[in-house]
């Protein structure tokens, strides 16, 4: 009862000095009771290999029982797992819990639940029996939210030193769009004659390029492999893109659809590689492709990876 009442105040927002949010910026903590029944589809979502040169899996977990309140409550991402009958859940949900969007189970966002800079996402389903069907068929949803979210905390951890605002505005006063730069990256405009600059930063090395064309472009995957490649040739010393370790999907951006393509690049002159993502899309008659990459050896290259896409996000047509 105590749990339960110290919760609903604390989601009720009493207090406002809440304290930030804790922990790994990749991790995703998981409180359910009904671990058991639901650990091999909720690995298999969130914890997929990525096929890198140390594979990674794409989020850490971290477990508790819904009744350990008081051990996750100051976590940065939080993901309930149960039924509607589960008190903890119903405390969080109130009349939500009894009014699923999918008939039989849903899924629930809360901001700021007990901490600064917190998201928590509460899946929930009518019985315990329909937990794995409503996982399974809310996976790729659930997915991208946890993305979202470890998104958001990257960008507050690449931007925690504020913004270079002279490298920001000569980008938006030489072209049709901006970028945030971080305060401890740099910005290359000496390519833009060929619609291309690129921004990086060090410690681990992140790279994050524009390139853009004054048309549409279809948003065919291997077409757009081969222009990235093509970019990489061109204007990053030869890097290419490793046709057997790629993986794309569509997300949408800019309110817009967009073709998120991933995977290895690699300089066999150099002899050396790691991660990229890109976004690719048309906007307002003008096909953009962003693209950040990660350079990290022997080390971790995941959580780089996530800064570099959360400046791509800052990107904005003007």
């Amino acid at each position: 009862m105590v749990l339960l009442v110290a919760a609903a105040a604390l989601l009720a927002g009493c207090s406002k000095r809440q304290v930030p949010a804790v922990g790994p910026l990749r991790e995703i903590t998981v409180a359910s009771d009904q671990w058991g029944a639901v650990e091999s589809i909720v690995r298999a979502t969130l914890q997929q290999r990525l096929p890198m040169p140390q594979p990674e899996v794409e989020f850490k977990l971290r477990v508790f029982g819904l009744g350990e309140y008081a051990r996750y409550s100051l976590l940065r991402t939080l993901l309930m797992v149960g039924t509607s009958s589960d008190s903890v859940i119903r405390a969080v949900l109130g009349p939500r819990a009894d009014s699923l969007p999918g008939g039989d189970w849903g899924m629930f966002q809360v901001p700021n639940a007990w901490a600064r800079n917190q998201r928590l996402v509460v899946f929930v389903a009518r019985d315990e029996d329909r937990l794995v069907p409503g996982l399974v068929a809310y996976g790729p949803r659930l997915r991208q939210t946890c993305r979202e979210a470890v998104l958001d905390h990257s960008a507050r951890a690449v931007y925690y030193r504020g913004l270079n605002n002279r490298a920001g505005d000569s980008l938006r006063e030489r072209h049709s769009f901006g970028i945030d730069v971080p305060r401890s990256w740099w910005l290359r405009q000496d390519q833009s004659d060929s619609n291309f600059v690129y921004l990086y930063g060090h410690h681990p090395d992140r790279n994050v390029f524009v390139y853009w064309e004054d048309r549409e472009r279809p948003l065919d995957p291997d077409a757009l492999y081969r222009l990235r490649d093509s970019l990489g040739v061109r204007f990053y010393d030869g890097d290419i893109t490793a046709d057997t370790l790629r993986w794309h999907s569509t997300i949408e951006f800019l309110g817009g659809p967009c073709l998120r393509l991933a995977g290895i690049w690699e300089n066999e002159e150099s002899t050396i590689g790691g991660p990229f993502v890109s976004y690719a899309f048309n906007h307002e008659g003008r096909f953009y492709l962003l693209d950040g990459l990660v350079f990290n050896p022997g080390r971790d290259k995941l959580d780089g990876l996530f800064q570099a896409e959360a400046v791509m996000r800052t990107f904005a047509p003007r």
